[in-house]
């Protein structure tokens, strides 16, 4: 009985599949889909709607409701037929409320990002354009940032679309101002995962004012973030700033000098005004 349920299934699982056509436009072939935005690590839940008349839902109960994916210039990746899940990745789970079939996507990823559909038969009950907000997935520790020369350069670039943290997966690459950092003498880089979230972690020990620029951490082809760091030439400010300092101080030695002129010039003149003869009448 098993054998021939699952043969049962394979055989409507290749049926529906055929009848899906190769996709052109998305936007074109489903033009009341529901847009659903989200960020990375969110949990998704796609409603699969059913018809509230019972004896149509009894009907359509014969045909279990099937979830695709669909990709533009494509054929389609069938994700879950009926109770089955047809795919490895556990993230993707469906769950039954009000009669409705929802897939749910826990951990969203930005790969996660594109068309989704859910049909009975060769009816469509819903569709859905998925849109996963890039800033969300990845981003610089701090973005902006100013440095003296021959101090450290220090940023952080956050990453949560990832599918596993381990050496073989990690491929971060840095650049500033487009060229790629690879002189280890010059920069440090090294990596940690903490909360599903990784951290690749940029460290120039010296600044110099070559360093000033727009870097960018990249992660595969789908994410990338920039920073802008500004290396000051003079350390403690900018060289406008010193030559005011330096003038507010001559000012303060030029007054302190003026008043020991003065109180001299008194001094001497109560000397000579004591030590002149006097006369009495």
């Amino acid at each position: 009985m098993l054998l021939l349920k699952v043969l049962w299934i394979c055989i409507l699982t290749n049926n529906i599949s055929c009848s899906m056509y190769y996709l052109n436009n998305f936007h074109t072939d489903y033009p009341d889909a529901h847009v659903i935005v989200v960020g990375c690590g969110d949990t998704v839940s796609l409603s699969c709607p059913t018809d509230s008349d019972n004896d149509l839902f009894r009907s359509a109960s014969l045909v279990p409701a099937m979830w695709f994916r669909l990709y533009e210039n494509a054929y389609p990746q069938a994700l879950i037929l009926g109770d089955r899940q047809l795919i490895d990745d556990q993230r993707f789970m469906l769950r039954t409320q009000n009669q409705d079939r929802h897939l749910e996507i826990v951990g969203a990823r930005k790969d996660d990002q594109g068309y989704y559909i859910c049909k009975t038969g060769n009816t469509v009950r819903s569709s859905y354009n998925l849109t996963i907000m890039t800033d969300t997935c990845i981003g610089i520790i701090p973005n902006h940032t100013h440095v003296n020369i021959n101090d450290p350069i220090r940023l952080v670039c956050r990453i949560r679309s990832t599918d596993a943290f381990n050496e073989k997966n990690i491929r971060v690459q840095w650049t500033r101002n487009e060229y790629p950092l690879v002189n280890i003498a010059e920069s440090l880089s090294n990596y940690s995962s903490i909360d599903g979230t990784l951290y690749e972690t940029l460290i120039i020990r010296k600044a110099r004012k070559i360093d000033t620029g727009t870097y960018t951490c990249r992660y595969g082809s789908l994410l990338s973030a920039t920073a802008h760091v500004i290396v000051n030439q003079y350390p403690g400010g900018s060289k406008s700033r010193r030559l005011i300092s330096q003038i507010n101080g001559n000012k303060s030695f030029l007054k302190a000098s003026l008043r020991t002129v003065v109180v001299s010039l008194f001094i001497l003149y109560i000397n000579l005004f004591s030590s002149s003869p006097r006369k009495y009448i």
